[in-house]
């Protein structure tokens, strides 16, 4: 994901922010004008497939994408997400795939170096940060909680992920951020667990189980990777940072952007509030 990109979608989840805490129209309103359908066969996504598990399992359109994330979050644009699931396997909320990266073809020979150990105390730093800072404009307590899962590199799978566990007034939230690497750089994914008293074990379990079902389409898979093909200027640490939004690298910009996430991040974790128990209320509301 470029600086740039990266820095769009921080005002976009600002802005979430805003909106989940001051908004007083019910969810149910909107969910009326949601039509998700069965999730029977393999759904496409930009680079890639999704294959079905459950008989109960949904999807939604591209407008009722729109429809949820505009109207019932809040955000000011549905351009980044690529595909949403609900109810993908038992314990899963939702899944949310978002429009892959195309910076270029991701090496993994920075992850044993001394420099993901400070990417990750960044990460931890900017968690605190930005959650003491909203709870204090909020009136209420949120607190970072620590790692569900810690950042993990799978390298035979071409995958990473981690999980974050967060306090909202009294509340564990658990934040799930995984991505697939391919041929042309990544695509990420936003998972939302039903519930939150799930133990580290668990939460990995659910993180591979839907990373599994997503294959890159033919010809796109990592190992795919041909001489002359577009090489990222960061490798997995560059990454996993871009995730976080923290700073990574040196120089102007980079300046730049460590000055923008410190105003505008760090309630990244918030984003999930608007997501938990999206299946659960069209199931009732289809019912009712």
């Amino acid at each position: 994901m470029s600086k740039l990109k990266q820095f769009l979608r921080e005002q976009v989840i600002f802005l979430t922010v805003a909106f989940v805490s001051f908004s007083a129209q019910p969810a149910i309103v909107w969910a009326q004008e949601i039509n998700p359908l069965p999730f029977t066969e393999p759904l496409n996504a930009s680079r890639g497939s999704v294959t079905p598990t459950l008989n109960n399992a949904t999807y939604l359109t591209d407008g009722d994408i729109c429809t949820v994330t505009i109207q019932i979050w809040g955000w000011s644009s549905c351009n980044e997400v690529d595909t949403m699931i609900l109810g993908q396997f038992p314990g899963v909320d939702t899944t949310l795939i978002l429009k892959p990266d195309s910076s270029g073809f991701v090496a993994f020979d920075d992850w044993e170096g001394d420099e993901k150990n400070a990417v990750i105390a960044d990460i931890e730093d900017s968690e605190r940060q930005g959650m003491a800072a909203q709870g204090q404009a909020l009136g209420i307590d949120i607190r970072f909680a620590g790692w569900s899962v810690y950042p993990t590199l799978n390298h035979e799978k071409q995958m990473m992920y981690y999980a974050t566990d967060a306090i909202w007034d009294g509340e564990k939230s658990i934040n799930i951020t995984a991505t697939v690497f391919d041929r042309r750089g990544y695509v990420e994914f936003l998972i939302i667990p039903s519930a939150t008293q799930i133990t580290p074990e668990e939460t990995e379990a659910m993180i591979t189980k839907v990373l599994s079902r997503y294959e890159p389409a033919q010809g796109q898979e990592y190992t795919a990777f041909a001489e002359g093909d577009k090489v990222a200027a960061v490798g997995a640490v560059g990454v996993l940072a871009a995730l976080a939004g923290v700073q990574y690298g040196k120089g102007p910009l980079a300046a730049l952007m460590a000055t923008a996430l410190l105003i505008l991040k760090k309630a990244w974790f918030v984003l999930l509030l608007p997501f938990i128990w999206l299946k659960g209320l069209f199931s009732r509301n289809k019912g009712s």
